[in-house]
């Protein structure tokens, strides 16, 4: 029972902290999903306010420039180049030769530049080269920008800095995002990207945000949670209190044991002294002290029994030594041999080349003793028991008893190791016994690590095979 009790807390226990690291990772990645979410959406916004802030300084530039710029640049898609002019009046385009103008535009002097863009493709050429012009007729001030941007994206807006790099920046891209532990992310937006300038900005990602959209999900989880150690509490406290009343219990039966042996040995010494006056074999005193001797006996029996069981249930050592098996199995037969209630043959089918076994000697007697009574006990006026030892494939020794009893029904023979549990289906209920034949035999064996086996027939008789390992 302890050992039972023992392997419920470990599991329990293991359970519940299975059940909190799954909980617990279950929120780190809802959270960690959810911050980068947001983590996309200010991306998002931060490339929108810096396309905002280009447009509005384009427009400034166009209200207040006297200066045309023309930027002509070589695309993958384009076969021919794109020409795109800046003017005070607007924004026009060249392709193929064909300029595209408001009018008033050939009084304009005219900057150019050329660019071979033909590493990307051309769906935000336009845009790219405007941005190019406008910073060729601008002076990029980072004050006004950090006061645009922050009026833009408000708290959430930390610090910008340019970046000048190898390589064009064409999207968007987080270089850092948030994590659990860090609520902050640098984002990276391409900027002016005809030359190689990027704007870092590092942004705040609040949790509170985050955290009342999981209220609900961290609310059933810690309820989970608390319900699960409740009930792990509660669990523990009725094992507890199970294990003090199988304690109460085994004391009051080895109580009751000690009690009731004097007075069952008075009665027996009792009946010894009556037995041993000469009386007529006839008379009526002489079969009742017989009687009462042989209860006497069978109630000495059921203690001796019920004393077993116990201290087998509270897993005292047992005491493996080596001892010949054969010569107690041939002695356990001539014992039964003698049997005077009933007309008793005993075989033995010894087929082992040694005579030696390892195990508790006592105990497996023990064992072998209660399935040979259970066949004299249950089978008619002439009973035939077969003991059978031999050894197995897996240095294992099994010993087998049949018999031709009453035999037991199958939806009985996993019940029948149960402690106290008499069949109904035997056909004389008065038969001595409390049921603890069997549920020995099942105790002893698992003691050694061994397994049991029975193959019984209603009416024909049962075979009761136990196996003990021999591994030294």
């Amino acid at each position: 029972m302890n050992r039972r009790i023992k392997q419920v807390w470990l599991l329990a226990i293991l359970s519940s902290f299975l059940l909190i690291g799954l909980q617990t990772y279950w929120l780190y990645n809802s959270v960690t999903y959810s911050m980068g979410e947001m983590g996309k959406k200010n991306a998002e916004k931060a490339e929108q306010a810096i396309v905002t802030y280009q447009t509005n300084i384009g427009e400034a530039v166009k209200e207040k420039s006297h200066i045309g710029y023309v930027v002509t640049a070589y695309f993958s898609d384009y076969k021919r180049p794109v020409t795109t002019v800046c003017s005070p009046l607007d924004t026009d385009t060249i392709i193929g030769g064909v300029v595209y103008s408001k009018p008033g535009f050939s009084n304009v002097m005219q900057k150019r530049d050329t660019f071979d863009l033909r590493e990307t493709d051309s769906n935000n050429s336009f845009d790219c080269l405007n941005t190019y012009i406008t910073y060729q007729l601008t002076h990029f001030d980072k004050a006004h920008f950090d006061r645009f941007i922050s009026k833009k994206l408000g708290n959430d807006f930390i610090g910008a800095e340019m970046k000048t790099g190898k390589h064009r920046l064409w999207q968007t891209r987080i270089v850092e995002p948030p994590t659990l532990f860090r609520h902050e992310m640098l984002v990276e937006v391409p900027f002016n990207p005809i030359q190689y300038q990027s704007m870092q900005m590092r942004m705040q990602v609040p949790m509170l945000p985050i955290l009342k959209g999981m209220m609900w999900q961290i609310i059933g989880s810690l309820l989970v949670t608390i319900m699960l150690l409740l009930s792990i509490a509660y669990l523990i406290k009725v094992m507890l209190l199970q294990k003090k009343v199988d304690k109460m219990r085994s004391d009051f039966v080895h109580t009751m044991i000690h009690e009731l042996k004097r007075p069952v040995q008075t009665l027996k010494m009792c009946v010894s002294v009556f037995s041993a006056q000469k009386t007529d074999e006839k008379d009526e005193n002489a079969l009742i002290m017989e009687t009462v001797r042989e209860e006497s006996d069978n109630l000495t029996a059921y203690l001796a029994k019920l004393r077993e069981v116990i201290r087998a249930e509270e897993h005292i050592p047992l005491l493996i030594t080596s001892f010949d098996i054969h010569a107690a199995l041939q002695n356990l037969v001539a014992v039964y041999r003698k049997n005077r209630q009933k007309e008793v043959n005993v075989s033995l089918d010894y087929q082992r080349t040694s005579n030696r076994m390892m195990g508790d000697r006592e105990q497996l007697l023990n064992v072998v003793s209660n399935l040979m009574e259970n066949s004299v006990k249950y089978s008619g006026d002439i009973v035939n028991i077969h003991v059978a030892c031999r050894d197995t494939e897996k240095e294992e020794v099994m010993i087998s008893v049949s018999d031709n009893g009453i035999g037991i029904s199958p939806d009985e023979q996993q019940r029948v190791w149960t402690k106290f549990y008499r069949s109904n289906a035997y056909p004389d209920m008065m038969q001595p016994g409390i049921g603890l034949g069997l549920s020995f035999v099942d105790i002893i064996v698992k003691a050694h690590g061994g397994r049991k086996m029975m193959q019984s027939e209603v009416g024909k008789g049962t075979r009761i095979s136990i196996v003990i390992p021999q591994h030294s």
